[in-house]
């Protein structure tokens, strides 16, 4: 999968991608680009990309596609740091509340067994409560389009449109179909409209939001299982200041995330001796 696509794979992926923004301008910003890169038939590469674009969205799928070397994908860029912010985000909360509660049961002295039980509350109850915090939240008001993309005559049209000169309009195209990255800029000038909603979708809200806490909950629970007692809990807490380090990849944030599972153990062994 590092392999670069070929031309005939990002045509292919830009057609996908159309088709997945169907009803907006992007549509038609992607069949412009589409123009310059044959169409041939799907190879395997393109048909799994196509299944994670469809599964996850363009934007969480924005960074590896970049990495590939599909063109035109700048106009993601502020959607998709937007949608790592989230899951990163929602990922630290996940692994300072389990592995807090973890650091109070080692130092309560509690067994694997109730540790576990414990791991499997918080993956559970962290899920559904982050589930029921988007649900009472507001949906976002749905993204404004410059007129029924489908109905237009193309990029140019909405261009128009939006009261642009055709002679701009045109050049703005032609720039756009040969080279996506420097005409880009110009056309959102032009046609604000174009840029995607930079907030995740509600699904997405979902996902990120529920998914870190039941794999680390369910994740920690059977390490504690498969080892012997005491080690099981310790383990899971420098695993996760592992996965804080490849998240941050900076010592404050993890020297935080340690004094505050040391202070819980101390405090619960401390509490549990008096």
């Amino acid at each position: 999968m590092k392999t670069p696509l070929t031309a005939a794979e990002q045509g292919g992926l830009m057609r996908r991608i159309s088709d997945l923004e169907s009803g907006s301008a992007r549509q038609w910003y992607w069949l412009e680009i589409a123009q310059n890169y044959p169409h041939d038939a799907a190879s395997k590469k393109e048909k799994i990309l196509g299944i994670a674009l469809q599964v996850f969205g363009i934007n969480a799928c924005q960074a590896i596609l970049q990495r590939l070397g599909l063109t035109g994908l700048a106009l993601y860029q502020a959607a998709s740091d937007a949608f790592w912010r989230l899951l990163q985000h929602k990922t630290n909360d996940a692994i300072l509340i389990i592995g807090g509660v973890l650091a109070l049961l080692i130092g309560f002295n509690r067994l694997p067994a109730s540790q576990q039980l414990a791991a499997w509350c918080l993956a559970i109850g962290g899920a559904i409560w982050q589930i029921i915090r988007i649900y009472r939240s507001p949906a976002p008001a749905p993204s404004s389009e410059a007129l029924g993309a489908e109905d237009s005559l193309g990029l140019q049209g909405l261009l128009i449109t939006a009261g642009v000169t055709p002679t701009v309009s045109s050049a703005l195209i032609k720039g756009l179909i040969q080279a996506p990255q420097q005409f880009l800029a110009p056309l959102l000038i032009n046609l604000p409209d174009l840029a995607p909603a930079t907030e995740p979708s509600r699904a997405q809200q979902y996902a990120c939001s529920a998914l870190p806490w039941l794999v680390i909950g369910t994740s920690s629970s059977a390490i504690i299982g498969a080892l012997p007692p005491v080690w099981g809990g310790i383990c899971v807490l420098l695993l996760l200041l592992i996965v804080a380090w490849c998240m941050h990849r900076a010592v404050k944030p993890l020297a935080l995330l340690a004094l505050s599972w040391l202070s819980c153990g101390l405090l619960a062994q401390l509490t549990h001796w008096i």
